[in-house]
């Protein structure tokens, strides 16, 4: 009987040992670009119309990425004032919505503006100026 116990809790110990190896604190990044989670409803663009409304199942959805003329400030709003999270080198391509944003009123990169751009930046989402986009496109 005490074989049987002991082998139990040498089960169990293994057990949370393979639970502990496999937590996302001790997993090791694979190397390689990080990529943007996949764009909710206000972060694509909606290309099938029917009559002005958009079908459900004819709705294609559209991600896109940018770069900066210059380094452009990551805010958390799109507000001159807002936290900023980082600055995005000039000339770094990102993931971004497919559509600008009204927000505050700022002036960068030689205009004035109260548009900005979603964009999605070492894990986070935020806005920064998008009179500061030199380059757009879609990525799929």
């Amino acid at each position: 009987m005490k074989k049987f116990f002991t082998a139990i809790g040498v089960m169990a110990a293994a057990f949370a040992l393979s639970l502990s190896a496999a937590s996302p604190a001790t997993a090791v990044r694979p190397p390689g670009p990080i990529h943007a989670p996949t764009p909710v409803k206000s972060r694509i663009e909606s290309t099938a119309t029917v009559d002005g409304e958009v079908p459900d199942a004819a709705v294609e959805q559209r991600t896109c990425r940018a770069r900066f003329a210059e380094g452009v400030n990551h805010r958390r709003l799109a507000e001159v004032g807002a936290t900023i999270l980082e600055v995005i080198p000039a000339g770094t391509w990102v993931p971004v919505s497919c559509e600008r944003r009204a927000g505050g009123e700022y002036s960068a990169c030689g205009l004035t503006s109260d548009y900005w751009m979603e964009v999605y930046w070492n894990g986070a989402w935020g806005y920064s100026a998008w009179s500061c986009v030199s380059e757009w496109e879609y990525t799929s």
